[in-house]
């Protein structure tokens, strides 16, 4: 037994260490039916539905804004084989538990290229505790496009090193081609994409590459671009969006321009620097130290005027994290949120970090075998008193602005989900315990990896990065817990979902007409369309209803007799007439039944209790 476990402890390390990875992402599996968190998984869903021949447009198009259809193609199939969300939804999630598992053995892959000479079981060891980082975990849970996001840029990553190593045609076009995948699934990898033509640019100018590589290196890639602008402009066409600024780069101009003022740079310190911020402390410095490594190696090959191993990609990580973090923080220096701080203020602005976790794992990786491989006292004192002085600088612009901002609950923690840990200790946000723990984790780590560096080397690096994945697995689930599962139970108890299947019992194809309420709150429509897949539902007002409209309108607008209404249950004694029934209510909204026929052949065929709303109390 001990000998079989000796001779395939490589392969039992991968499979535990691959069961716990999958396990993480569906912990929340049964509790996890419905779409609960923003509109962005309505968005990829929505898209998913047209690619599968159904028209969500008269729900989405009204109050919702452009997003990716990366992401969509994988969501797609899912209306083939079944209309049941609650088992589309879960389906969506155990896909991101194998997406986690094909980044892990891609981080492998990478590790092994960049620390060839390290052993194997620390590589894994190394990997697994980066695909472990506590918002990858929390993003598990969601059925929306970060995981699989993720995976992209780990096989990005694993192609560029190939294409380095070998430099063809084939890896070439792979690794133009995964670029451009990952720019679909999500506008923000444009800092990413940003940074790879760069690259190309540099290698030709360099000579590094002929014109035949450059080309394979580029082309598929502006193809891509070029093709997705016509595929945008479709759908938004098509699904009723438009050609809107907030749908394209016109919802960044503002904040370009804003860049041209004294308070747009102060904005954009502020962002950036709660960014950073964040990011350090739920990585407990090794994004610091991951930095560095990717500058150290550039500069050192430009001063030596010769290309050392890996020097390209360096290069390119450096470039695609100061692009990531430039294009997030600009995109989060909104005047009103960050300019005029008052009791209100999101504090998300300020510590919003999903936009940059893409790239996070690189650093994590890179910065875990930094510090670890660090074998000089003065490099590594000079660097940890750097990383001191950086974080002492993030945090006090950070600080000086929250202290202006007294409600420090609001705060969306699937946001900003590798700080959860403060929630351990504070309801509301603490910036003095995160800064407490993610120093006391910084310090155990220097311990472990630098005292008495010649005795137990491997065991130590281990022991570090399976101490940093136990630290991130309770703060990932947390935070998945309280920012999401939280919100989907929510809805659950509220009655809704047994008023969604209800509808789609006896709904037999018949329109749905969901009418905001005085909130607005159009979000219930959103609800109610991904739940009824089959069924034409419609974000409408009250006044705009099919009886209550003009004979100027287009007959398209004019509805049967028969059809459905979903309504705020503060509503319910502005319907005029006798032919509106209740159907059922949960504990905000009601279904109503408007027709005296449809309300007849329900009754005959259903063993329903239907109430005409003039009866109501």
């Amino acid at each position: 037994m001990l000998k079989t476990i000796k001779n395939q402890h490589k392969l039992l390390l991968s499979l535990l260490f691959s069961t716990m990875i999958f396990l993480s992402r569906i912990w929340y599996i049964r509790e996890c039916n419905v779409l609960a968190i923003r509109n962005d998984e309505y968005g990829y869903w929505n898209h998913a539905a047209l690619f599968s021949g159904h028209d969500w447009s008269d729900v989405f198009a009204g109050h919702m804004h452009w997003y990716s259809y990366g992401y969509s193609l994988i969501l797609t199939p899912l209306f083939w084989f079944s209309h049941n969300l609650h088992l589309m939804y879960k389906t969506a999630v155990i896909l991101n538990g194998f997406f986690a598992v094909l980044t892990f053995f891609l981080c492998i892959q990478c590790a092994k290229m960049l620390f060839p000479k390290t052993e194997h079981w620390l590589l894994l060891t190394a990997s697994f505790m980066v695909c472990m980082y506590s918002s990858y975990i929390t993003q598990g849970a969601i059925a929306w496009s970060e995981t699989f996001l993720y995976l992209l840029v780990w096989l990005l990553f694993y192609l560029f090193l190939c294409f380095e190593q070998h430099p063809c045609a084939a890896y070439a076009c792979y690794t133009s081609l995964c670029m451009g995948a990952c720019y679909i699934t999500h506008n923000r990898t444009i800092g990413i994409a940003a940074a790879y033509i760069l690259i190309v640019l540099f290698l030709r100018l360099t000579d590094a590459i002929d014109w035949k590589l450059f080309a394979a290196m580029l082309l598929p890639l502006l193809l891509i671009l070029f093709v997705n602008i016509d595929i945008k402009a479709y759908l938004c066409t098509v699904e009723g969006f438009g050609l809107k600024p907030k749908n394209g780069m016109g919802a960044q101009v503002s904040h370009l321009l804003s860049l041209l003022t004294l308070q747009g740079w102060q904005n954009l310190i502020r962002s950036l620097s709660g960014q950073m911020w964040a990011l350090m402390a739920s990585t407990f410095g090794l994004l610091f130290f991951g930095f560095v490594r990717c500058a150290a190696r550039t500069v050192r090959a430009f001063r030596a005027k010769k290309p050392e191993k890996h020097t390209v990609f360096y290069l390119f990580a450096l470039l695609s994290c100061l692009g990531t973090f430039s294009v997030s923080a600009i995109s989060l220096i909104d005047p009103a949120s960050i300019t005029n701080l008052d009791s209100d203020t999101d504090l998300t602005y300020f510590i919003y970090t999903r936009y940059n976790e893409c790239i996070i794992g690189i650093l994590l990786l890179l910065g875990i075998f930094e510090l670890a491989q660090c074998k000089s006292i003065r490099k590594l004192l000079l660097l940890t008193l750097g990383e001191t002085c950086f974080y002492a600088a993030v945090s006090t612009v950070l600080y000086f602005n929250l202290q202006r901002i007294t409600d420090t609950w609001h705060y969306r923690s699937f946001c900003a989900a590798g700080i959860g840990f403060y929630r351990l200790f504070s309801e509301e946000f603490s910036l003095k315990w995160c800064i407490v723990i993610s120093a006391a984790g910084a310090f155990l780590l220097l311990l472990l990896l630098t005292v008495c560096r010649t005795r137990f080397y491997r065991l130590r690096l281990a022991a570090a990065c399976i101490l940093l994945a136990a630290a991130f697995f309770p703060t990932g689930l947390y935070s998945s817990q309280i920012g999401t599962i939280h919100s989907q139970l929510g809805k659950v108890s509220s009655g809704n979902l047994a008023m969604f299947d209800l509808l789609k019992d006896v709904g037999g194809g018949r329109d749905v007409y969901c009418t905001l309420d005085d909130t607005k709150n159009y979000r219930i429509a959103y609800e109610l369309q991904v739940n009824l897949i089959d069924t034409h539902v419609y974000s409408i007002t009250m006044e705009d209803l099919p009886e209550n409209q003009t004979k100027n309108q287009p007959a398209s607008h004019f509805a049967q007799e028969g059809y459905f209404i979903c309504c705020s249950n503060g509503d319910l004694d502005k319907f005029e007439g006798d032919d509106y029934y209740l159907l059922t209510q949960s504990r905000y909204y009601a279904a109503i039944i408007k027709g005296d026929s449809l309300m007849q052949e329900l009754a005959a065929n259903q063993d329903l209790e239907l109430i005409n709303l003039n009866d109501l109390t």
